[in-house]
């Protein structure tokens, strides 16, 4: 992958792509995208996001990308690095978190960066340094501001659909013990119904905050119940077995092994083993 260097301060370009791909590429500096029209694909870091006219992108140092053109695409690329952010002294860089996902901002700021990039445009082609200009300097300072304010908004509303997803994760898995002996209660669909989401939604949200799939969540708190029922009860397994809605006695065994090395009649056993 081509990683590209950046030694001037400040490099702005305006440029047209009718069609295609770009190669991945990677840098040393940051870089603004503003799409002045058309559509396609910004891949970033593996991952493809729609874009579409009026879509910013803020990408860092770290960042590798590439673009797929499906409609002519207009674009302006503000390029800069750490000490030319640091020169301005607007915002400290390393408060900034590089989001991947275009920034969502308004058509009157979309229109607002569109107009300063442009006059940013201008005064590079009149073949005045950029670095040393105090019009560019403060048309840079405003920019900057804007990606500020949009980049603390995209952290609120990242932050906010976290604790939504969290406290959606709490009512199901609230759910799942309230109902951990009822198994037609703990279908996959049933629960897509109950919390209104569709199964493959609320399955991929589980995981991705949990960590494992809903149904080995329930697998799991289940055979943390029989252990419980192994040590403090008399039931026999065939009992334990019917209370849990396994299957049979061997399918409990054979997941109760899985995941404790012994079967519930040798667990049970080694508790009262000297």
């Amino acid at each position: 992958m081509k990683r590209s260097i950046q030694h001037e301060p400040l490099l702005v370009q305006q440029f047209q792509i009718d069609h295609g791909a770009t190669p991945t590429h990677a840098h040393n500096h940051y870089e603004l995208i503003l799409v002045e029209a058309g559509s396609g694909y910004h891949v970033i870091n593996d991952n493809q996001f729609a874009y579409q006219t009026g879509d910013l992108f803020f990408l860092g140092p770290s960042d590798s990308h590439s673009l797929q053109i499906t409609q002519k695409t207009c674009f302006y690329s503000l390029s800069f690095t750490t000490q030319y952010l640091s020169s301005l002294k607007t915002t400290s860089p390393h408060s900034w978190h590089c989001t991947e996902q275009p920034l969502l901002s308004s058509r009157t700021e979309q229109r607002n960066l569109l107009a300063l990039a442009e006059i940013v445009v201008a005064e590079q082609q009149s073949l005045k340094p950029l670095s040393s200009n105090p019009i560019v300097e403060s048309l840079m300072k405003t920019i900057l501001s804007f990606v500020d304010r949009l980049l603390g908004q995209h952290s609120f509303t990242a932050g906010a659909r976290q604790s939504a997803a969290s406290e959606l994760i709490q009512r199901v898995t609230t759910y799942v013990c309230q109902h951990i002996t009822e198994p037609d209660l703990l279908r996959m669909e049933r629960l897509a119904d109950v919390f209104n989401y569709s199964a493959s939604h609320l399955g991929a949200l589980f995981k991705e905050q949990v960590g494992e799939s809903i149904q080995q969540y329930i697998i799991r708190y289940k055979l943390e119940r029989v252990e419980t029922r192994l040590s403090l009860s008399t039931m026999s397994i065939s009992q334990i077995a019917d209370e849990f809605g396994f299957a049979d006695v061997c399918h409990l065994n054979k997941l109760f092994k899985r995941y404790y090395h012994h079967t519930p009649t040798t667990y049970r056993r080694s508790l009262v083993t000297p």
